[in-house]
């Protein structure tokens, strides 16, 4: 990227984070800027917004950050849920001389809870202080509580809170107990030791595991039927999060020579910065199965892209049917189990290089001796991605590009993709011919178009 492309992006970030934070100043909207704030408002530095908000403001901030996501030419990702949080991963484009991407991601802490069970008392005030007009938490207080989630969460003590978190636990212990007063004094009487403690922090990882219990058994003495409840409402987020995902699955189909790769990797700064490297890129199929050279014997396959993709006979009949067959389980089992699980999670996007539609395009590349029309049945059986991008082009520049299938063949699988294309309501038809800005852009504004659509019905 270079120094003018930078100073774009952060020109972006510099406009959405403005207008973010003072819509949050317009609205009343009680929070605090949990930490990383030094580059605020000029730019994220490339980290997360990691902001805590009062549970009595979560449905304007939700209000505020659509809306703030907006204003800056941005669209949403998707919205990652979970009791007490959500997180929300922003894609945005700035036109001006030339166009560029922006991309962020928020993690809002509405209060502060561990799976569904309170750890904040809302009603003592926080320690704050100001940083260019933003409110952010004290050094010591985000430490501690940098402290408490990686413990909660992870059972690992992080070093790169411990000096702030070692100080307040020195200087400010009072005040702490009194805002996470829900613990219970046993569970805070030991994350004071393990803030004073000298050892190191693999040396605390018992320690970490023994103040989880404490404090939950604590929780779940003190509020029974509460803490039940609320740990339901907890579980039932992650399920929620499964059926109906924040994530997104791309995928890129073009004859060899249209540039998917070169694509793929023009797109991926602006998806990686939006998701905080939260992409995956798969070549084809989700390999949960292994090749099926592999149940043949063959121990070293060869690595890289594949530079004769016709260049073995096509199988028989039953030999045809098998690999449509086990290469169909292969996505279905792939998704559920792989795919699903990733933009469940969080919105993560997740990228394939071709996909089951291949078999139908190109079956020769599969040693497929069936018809495209049979192979096309199987492919239909594959869970769908949510966007499919098909570039295009002059076949004869195509061609020339890698040289690895006969301008015939060429042709032809330009033209079938076309057709798939008119006949598929996912599928957008791109040109390749254009410059890789160009094509960069038109995919990502086609992701866009399909984001803010979705952004309507869930956010």
């Amino acid at each position: 990227m270079t120094s003018l492309q930078q100073m774009i992006n952060v020109d972006s970030e510099n406009t959405f984070l403005n207008i973010l934070f003072k819509s949050f100043k317009e609205n009343k909207i009680r929070y605090a800027v949990m930490r990383n704030y030094e580059p605020l408002p000029f730019s994220s530095g490339g980290s997360d917004l990691d902001i805590i908000i009062n549970s009595g403001d979560e449905a304007r901030t939700r209000m505020v950050v659509r809306e703030a996501i907006q204003s800056a030419g941005g669209v949403p990702i998707g919205l990652a849920e979970s009791a007490g949080f959500f997180k929300v991963y922003a894609l945005g484009e700035t036109l001006g001389v030339t166009r560029q991407w922006w991309g962020m991601r928020l993690d809002l802490n509405v209060g502060l809870y561990f799976r569904g069970l309170r750890l904040l008392d809302e009603q003592v005030a926080w320690p704050l202080r100001f940083h260019h007009g933003i409110s952010v938490l004290e050094d010591g207080f985000a430490g501690v509580l940098g402290v408490l989630k990686e413990v909660l969460n992870n059972e690992i003590f992080p070093d790169r809170y411990k000096k702030a978190a070692q100080m307040a636990a020195k200087d400010s212990w009072f005040e702490i107990e009194l805002l996470l007063a829900p613990m219970g004094t046993e569970a805070l009487t030991k994350l004071r030791a393990m803030l004073l403690s000298d050892l190191p922090a693999e040396k605390l990882q018992s320690e970490c595991r023994l103040f989880r219990q404490v404090f939950m058994s604590h929780v779940y003495r003190q509020h029974v039927i509460k803490s039940f409840w609320a740990r339901g409402a907890y579980e039932w987020h992650k399920v929620h999060r499964y059926l109906k995902p924040s994530g997104v699955v791309i995928t890129i189909l073009g004859v060899d020579g249209a540039g998917k790769s070169t694509v793929i990797n023009a797109i991926l700064p602006a998806l990686n910065a939006a998701t905080h490297n939260a992409v995956v890129v798969q070549h084809l199929r989700p390999t949960l199965l292994p090749p099926l050279a592999r149940l043949k014997g063959k121990k070293h396959l060869p690595a890289g892209p594949v530079l004769e993709p016709h260049g073995s006979s096509p199988s028989g009949i039953l030999g045809s049917l098998f690999r449509m067959v086990y290469l169909t389980l292969d996505y279905l089992l792939g998704y559920w189990l792989w795919t699903r699980p990733k933009i469940a999670k969080q919105p993560t996007v997740v990228i394939f290089d071709r996909y089951a539609y291949d078999m139908a395009l190109d079956p020769r590349r599969f040693r497929i001796g069936l018809s495209s029309r049979v192979a096309g049945w199987f492919a239909a059986l594959a869970p769908k991605p949510d966007l499919i991008i098909c570039l295009h082009g002059d076949p004869e520049v195509i061609a020339a590009r890698k040289g690895e299938l006969p301008m015939e063949e060429t042709k032809r699988q330009v033209n079938v993709l076309r057709e798939f294309a008119r006949h598929e309501a996912r599928a957008v038809l791109i040109s390749a011919d254009t410059g890789i800005d160009e094509t960069r852009d038109q995919v990502l504004q086609t992701l866009c178009t399909f984001l803010e659509k979705r952004a309507k019905e869930r956010f």
